[in-house]
């Protein structure tokens, strides 16, 4: 799973522009920090609002849902970008409390 080329689909912001096109982000998760919690790389900076970067936390956005078998499925997820430099040490925890939710989508392998 990790390194693996995956598509995001963007619902919030509806207007959502990325280099991809409207409502769309292209790039690879990074990290599983656990069945809750991934580290996604975009192929480029995303801006939203005041914050920009290319590294988004993403969570299960429903309940009873997780991350632990991907497959093909298209996962639903609320994200934060995250607001400091990237580090495989982080905890989940850390990740969370250092991003700013800026996203609602879902995601699926390309």
């Amino acid at each position: 799973m990790k390194n693996e080329k995956y598509f995001i689909s963007v619902a919030e912001p509806w207007d959502f522009e990325s280099p991809d096109g409207q409502n769309k982000v292209r790039g690879s998760i990074v990290s599983v920090k656990s069945n809750q919690c991934l580290v996604f790389k975009s192929n480029y900076d995303l801006k939203f609002g005041d914050v920009t970067g290319d590294i988004l936390v993403l969570f299960p956005r429903h309940y009873g849902i997780d991350f632990s078998d991907l497959g093909d499925k298209r996962l639903a997820f609320n994200g934060g970008l995250l607001l400091k430099k990237y580090n495989e040490n982080l905890s989940e925890k850390e990740l969370e409390e250092n991003s700013k939710f800026v996203i609602i989508g879902s995601f699926r392998k390309e």
